[in-house]
């Protein structure tokens, strides 16, 4: 009997072990490892990092070996052999042979260009790959605080409708005894059918947000850690919104990556001019022949080395129209350059903007908050008095819960601002996920 005593300790003990909830930051590497999005940008650049060791291949010397064996039937029908048609002029033999080539090029414009290529094309996918991280970090921290504030609405929903609960319960009795009239009922329980609805709705906005999140880092989770309520509000520095601007045109991810999409194009443009140039190798070969035949054994074995010059000529107008191709991709991209710099400073003031609007913005809902509290306890003190209704509690419980969801939310959306700030003008990094991480117990 103390044995299953023990056991039965020990098992409540687990039951009663705090669930561990999850920060920012854990989510956030779970994300790294497991988000498709993210991965395939991950795996595109290392294709685009074999593209420097093949366009030096293409520059470096190229050994060729080939060998060959062969077994002939000779049948000689010449009659100055063979007057009388003697079937000994009909030979069997082997012959083979082998060469090994070797050929260096010395100049070859367009795989020297193809070579710098490689550069740009390369510094491309880094910058579209930190891009895609600055991304990456954007969604996660949207989509846990989508958690979050899928969470504090089913809170407030569920908040919302035990005290619409109550109060029905209490127009109820005060019905009974005849202080209130059969309307108060009424617009009572409509408030709570109401209230009861919202609940179900905000449980299903849960699941919805847990899936977003699950999408993202390939898990469900049991708890994350929610937003404190100390914390701070902190103005962009500089506060300047022009400066931020400033560093978005020079510094914004998406705008790096389309210049070094511009330098590719442009050197493109260059390559495929190229085609007009002559082309200079040099060739060594050695090879071996040894073969048969009515006349007796034969062998041959050369070696040679040289120079080899290509002069391209007339290629019926395919290097010009190539070149003409490249150079409309080339405009292309410059629009796309040019399309990217105006997105990155449009997001640029529009986040610098949200954050100093976010501040205001969270202050007088707090404040909405305190107020509207206020103003409830007014309107029930009122309704016990008879001086309001059913109806001025329900509006005001109502009041009451969409100044606390606002709130919440618009505390989300305020750090959801700091970040995409930081994303336009380039800087975001996983140290501001860190400080955002410090304010969720």
């Amino acid at each position: 009997m103390k044995n299953y005593t023990a056991l039965y300790f020990i098992f409540l003990l687990n039951c009663l072990k705090p669930v561990h909830a999850f920060d920012l930051l854990e989510i956030y590497e779970l994300a790294q490892n497991s988000d498709p999005q993210y991965r395939r940008v991950a795996a595109e650049r290392r294709v685009t990092l074999e593209q420097r060791p093949q366009a030096l291949a293409q520059l470096l010397p190229s050994v060729t070996l080939s060998a060959n064996t062969f077994s002939n039937d000779q049948d000689i029908k010449v009659s100055a052999f063979n007057p009388s048609g003697d079937p000994a002029n009909e030979v069997s033999f082997n012959s083979h042979g082998y060469s090994l080539d070797v050929t260096q090029p010395i100049f070859r414009g367009d795989r020297i260009i193809q070579y710098l290529q490689s550069d740009n094309r390369i510094k491309q996918a880094d910058a579209e790959l930190a891009a895609a991280q600055q991304d990456l970090i954007i969604r996660t921290t949207g989509a846990y605080f989508d958690v979050l504030a899928a969470h504090d609405n089913l809170s407030f929903a569920d908040a919302e409708k035990k005290s619409l609960d109550r109060q029905l319960e209490q127009v109820k009795q005060r019905f009974e005894v005849g202080l209130n009239a059969i309307t108060d009922v009424q617009e009572a329980q409509a408030g709570y059918d109401q209230a009861f609805a919202a609940e179900i709705e905000a449980r299903n906005n849960v699941d919805n947000a847990r899936e977003a999140l699950r999408e993202i880092t390939g898990e469900y989770f049991s708890g994350l850690a929610a937003l404190d309520e100390t914390m701070p509000l902190l103005s962009p520095q500089p506060e300047e919104i022009d400066v931020w601007t400033g560093a978005a045109l020079e510094r914004n991810l998406s705008v790096v990556a389309a210049q070094h999409a511009v330098d590719t194009n442009r050197r493109e443009t260059r390559r495929r001019l190229a085609g007009h140039l002559p082309t200079l190798d040099m060739v060594a070969r050695h090879g071996l022949d040894r073969t048969g035949g009515r006349f007796g054994a034969f062998k041959s074995e050369t070696t040679s080395i040289g120079l080899q010059l290509n002069v391209p000529l007339y290629q019926g107008g395919f290097v010009s129209s190539r070149v003409r191709e490249a150079r409309q991709r080339l405009d292309a991209e410059l629009e796309r350059l040019e399309q990217a710099r105006r997105s990155a400073q449009r997001l640029t003031r529009q986040a610098y903007l949200g954050v100093i609007s976010g501040i205001s913005r969270v202050k007088a809902l707090k404040q909405a908050v305190i107020s509207s509290e206020t103003a409830l306890q007014a309107t029930e003190a009122g309704f016990e008095v008879g001086t309001r209704t059913a109806v001025d509690i329900v509006a005001a419980e109502r009041v009451t819960f969409q100044a606390k969801r606002n709130y919440a939310r618009a505390r989300y959306d305020y750090l959801l601002d700091t970040l995409r700030l930081k994303q336009a003008s380039g800087s975001l990094s996983t140290e501001d996920l860190s400080h955002i991480n410090r304010w969720l117990n």
